[in-house]
Order: C-alpha cells, then sequence, then structure tokens
C-alpha cells in the first residue's frame, strides 16, 4: 500500500497539491523504518488538511480529498480509510478517483472479513466500470468472498468465467493459479495438479510459471507421510512428530528478521477458533526459524508473542528442517492431519483457518 501511494505521488502535475505529494516523495526516500514512514504519512495528511481549509474552492479539491483517504490506507488505518472514502463518494461520486475509491472500499469490507458486503461491492464495482483494469480483479475477490465462506464450487465457476473471458489479459493467469488454490482448499488434487500443470506450460510469463513449478512440487506430497523430526525446541523440552501423533500440526517456516507482527496472526486466530470449538488442545503448531542468529528468536517471539513452539534451524534454507521438508523459499507451511498425512500446503488466512477446522473436526 506504501508503495502504491509513493507512485501516486509520482504523478507529473502541477501546483500546491502536487508540491504536498512530491514533498512526501522525497522524505519518503530517506525514510529508514516503518514507523518513520508512518509520521511521514501523518504529516502529508495535515498538510492536506490544510490545503483543503484554506482553498475550498480549489480544484484539486476532490484529489486531495481522496490522498487523505490514501494515507489512512497507507498506514493500515482501514477504519479511518473507509470513513474518508465514503465521504469522498458521497461528494465527489463521478470524481476522477470515484473508481479508485469503491475498489478500496471493497477490499477493506474483504480485509475486515464481510465477504456478503465485500461481494456486493466487488460486483458493483465491475457493473459500474467494465472496461476498467480493475474489473478482472474485482472477478477474482469476488470468487474470494465465496472460498472464504467454503462455497468452492461458485468460486470455481466465478474463476473459469473470468478465465476464459479475460482470457487474452495477464491477470487471466492469476485467474488459473486462485482456481488451483480452491481445488486444493477442496482436496481435488488431480484437478489442482492439472490446473498447475496447464500454468506451466501455457503461460507465458516466468513468474507464475515458477510459482506453478514450486506449488506442483509441493502438491505431489500430499496425501503422503509427513517427514518425522525429533529435535529439541528453543526452551530446551524433546519434542518430535510422532509423540504429535493424533494432532493436526502446522509446521511452518519463516525468517525472524523479515517476518511481522501480521504474518503470526492467522496461527493465532485457528488457535482461538480451535479453543472455542473445544479442539484446543488438538493443534499444534511449530515454528522453525531459518535464520542464523539464534537470538533473532526471541525478538520474533517478543513481538508476536508467539506461544508456540519454535525451532531454530540456523542454516537458513540448508538447515536440517528445511532440508526434511524440501524448503525452497519463503512462505513455506504445511498442515498435518491426525495420522500423519500432509494434507495442505502454503495456505494462511481464511484458507488457513478453514482447513484447519475441517481437519480438527477429523477423527
Amino acid at each position: 500500500m506504501l508503495a502504491l501511494l509513493a507512485a501516486l505521488f509520482l504523478l507529473p502535475q502541477d501546483g500546491e497539491l502536487d508540491r504536498i505529494m512530491l514533498r512526501f516523495q522525497q522524505r519518503r526516500e530517506k525514510a529508514r523504518s516503518e514507523g518513520e514512514i508512518r509520521r511521514l504519512l501523518a504529516d502529508a495528511r495535515l498538510e492536506l488538511e490544510q490545503f483543503i481549509k484554506e482553498n475550498p474552492k480549489h480544484k484539486d479539491l476532490p484529489r486531495a480529498a481522496f490522498q487523505i483517504a490514501e494515507t489512512y490506507l497507507a498506514g493500515q488505518d482501514v477504519d479511518r480509510a473507509g470513513e474518508r472514502l465514503q465521504a469522498y463518494l458521497k461528494d465527489y461520486p463521478t470524481g476522477s478517483d470515484a473508481p479508485a475509491a469503491r475498489f478500496a472500499l471493497a477490499e477493506i469490507l474483504l480485509e475486515k472479513e464481510k465477504d456478503a458486503e465485500a461481494r456486493a461491492a466487488f460486483e458493483e464495482f465491475a457493473k459500474l466500470y467494465p472496461q476498467d483494469d480493475r474489473a478482472m480483479f474485482a472477478r477474482l475477490y469476488t470468487a474470494v468472498t465465496f472460498q472464504n465462506e467454503r462455497r468452492y464450487e461458485e468460486a470455481a465457476g466465478l474463476l473459469l468465467k473470468a478465465r476464459e473471458e479475460f482470457k487474452n489479459r495477464k491477470e487471466s493467469w492469476g485467474a488459473m493459479m486462485q482456481l488451483a488454490i480452491v481445488y486444493h482448499l477442496q482436496e481435488k488434487n488431480a484437478d489442482a495438479k492439472r490446473t498447475l500443470e496447464e500454468i506451466i506450460r501455457d503461460c507465458p510469463d516466468k513468474e507464475p510459471v515458477e510459482i506453478a513449478r514450486r506449488h506442483l512440487t509441493e502438491y505431489l506430497k500430499l496425501g503422503q507421510d509427513a517427514p518425522g523430526f525429533a529435535d529439541k525446541d528453543i526452551d530446551g523440552r524433546d519434542t518430535s512428530l510422532e509423540k504429535m501423533r493424533g494432532k493436526v500440526v502446522v509446521v511452518y517456516f519463516f525468517d525472524p528478521v523479515a517476518a511481522t507482527v501480521g504474518e503470526a496472526q492467522f496461527l493465532k486466530r485457528a488457535r482461538e477458533d480451535a479453543v472455542k470449538a473445544g479442539r484446543g488442545d488438538d493443534l499444534q503448531i511449530v515454528g522453525v526459524s531459518i535464520g542464523q542468529d539464534r537470538k533473532e528468536i526471541a525478538i520474533y517471539r517478543a513481538q508476536t508473542r508467539a506461544d508456540w513452539l519454535l525451532f531454530h534451524d540456523g542454516r537458513g534454507i540448508d538447515g536440517k528442517f528445511a532440508r526434511l521438508y524440501d524448503v525452497r523459499g519463503l512462505p513455506a507451511l504445511t498442515v498435518i492431519d491426525r495420522k500423519g498425512k500432509i494434507r495442505f500446503y502454503n495456505i494462511s488466512g481464511r484458507d488457513f483457518r478453514n482447513c484447519v477446522a475441517k481437519l480438527l473436526e477429523e477423527k
């Protein structure tokens, strides 16, 4: 989101509003921390609000109002961003930034897990702006709302339709990648593999092909016995996968330096859901740090408040745990069922919570 705002501030324009944007960009390039960037966003917002106050009839008022909403969005204050975006659409329903405001509001609803409202917002966007470059993404996000609700057949149907409708655009391969994930969530592994193979065979862009190759390699392991391990965690406790048999086990690899607090949130949410369902003891999370400095794990645990098993692999993707699980990059997460079989790979957010809940329901 910060990158988006920075890009907007680089638009070639004239006038005081553009000088405010340029100053932000120049300062942003010198910022060295997220906290400093947030302060710069707050300063830019104050300048924009002052501009509006001093120029109540200026032609750039709509753009300034939208940029204020963007500063909140870039600072991840989605509640205030939503309020500002709604105010913008009320005051300037046909403004040049109205499509961007509508799309951002729909994304906020999706992030807040208001799937029905988000779906309606994305569908409205696609209807109002069928020629907009984001119309394709609105279709994809609509499919995600069904995916979140475990309405996988409806999600797959929308993705197939979007793929056909936009097949001459490179974004259509994004629909195919998401379709493979939907099949994976349904455990229609043959369909998931077939979809990934089509991407590898026909997609002209290197990056999606490489991602598809990596996923395909992992999907071939689904249903197999998870690699066993036995070692001491960072607190010196003897732990092994065999001792966890009968539980749903999540093994995830992370870089303690690059990891963020938000990265651990979907793990915590899954634990909270399991506790509410009376199955808290049946879920075991195992985090493996690929960082070389053992001290970094303590900082990670303090920042994320991770209260699950943590291991220090110590040698990046060449560590023994990473080699055991064939980790070739991050993120890397494996979900193992009660019988010790690999069932899901590299899922996160709502998908992760839904799949864990499914496995916990199994005997």
